[in-house]
């Protein structure tokens, strides 16, 4: 509470008090008033802070961002499934293969003649070896949950790209990536140039790190990569492949 000096003899008033109590001079009460209008001014701050503290609309706004947050992930991840189950564009399979070639006998015979040599295969001709190989009796690509299904290559000039199908229940699921051919430390590496999964396509980056969905293939085809590791090259023609055994 705010007490009103006398301007002339210097005593405290009450606030209440018109005229000074020791001497009787008229009191100035313009300090007073302002102080009031201060001290209403806080108050009125004070309840405008305690009223935004309990209001139940409080951080509504912040709620129906992060719902709306959450919807719009879900439906991100959901559209991703749909394009992931989708079926790309691809040549349906073949209803009879043709006679499938020898290929990994002729790379071992090849192989150990010791002499230059290269072999050619049709596109039709891989992939008719390669239904073979997958219906072996010892082949693991029936076994276990997610069995292949179908898988066959497509080859351009300068790489090759493999379609892998799987069976989920009666849904087919498909997958694939292209690969160029390099040379490492005198042995042959597939390099990535990209990838997809249904309809999805998969940056050569993350496609490093998801050769995990094409692990049941490459252990269908275990004897043939331990074959194709030994050879000088592989070229890639539309349609085409030329094995190198030596150069």
């Amino acid at each position: 509470m705010t007490n009103l000096v006398c301007p002339d003899c210097q005593h405290e008033n009450e606030p209440e008090r018109i005229y000074c109590h020791n001497c009787g001079a008229r009191l100035d009460r313009t300090g007073l008033a302002k102080a009031k209008v201060e001290e209403g001014s806080t108050e009125q701050r004070t309840q405008q802070h305690l009223k935004k503290m309990f209001d139940p609309n409080r951080g509504k706004a912040k709620q129906i961002a992060f719902k709306l947050l959450k919807v719009l992930l879900r439906a991100v991840a959901l559209a991703a499934v749909i394009v992931m189950i989708l079926p790309p564009d691809l040549p349906p399979a073949p209803k009879n293969y043709d006679f499938a070639p020898l290929i990994n006998m002729d790379v071992v015979s090849a192989l150990s003649s010791h002499e230059p040599s290269s072999l050619r295969y049709e596109e039709n001709q891989v992939n008719s070896y390669l239904a073979a190989t997958l219906w072996r009796k010892d082949s693991p690509s029936q076994t276990g949950f997610f069995p292949l299904k179908r898988v066959f290559v497509q080859f351009q000039e300068g790489q090759c790209v493999i379609h892998i199908e799987r069976r989920l229940l009666k849904l087919s699921v498909y997958s694939g990536s292209s690969y160029r051919v390099t040379i490492a430390n005198g042995k042959i590496a597939g390099q990535s140039t990209g990838g997809y999964i249904g309809r999805m396509p998969i940056h050569p980056a993350i496609m490093k790190y998801a050769d995990v969905i094409f692990s049941k293939a490459w252990d269908s085809l275990a004897r043939e990569r331990n074959s194709f590791s030994r050879l000088a090259g592989v070229e890639f023609h539309p349609q085409a492949v030329t094995l190198l055994v030596t150069r």
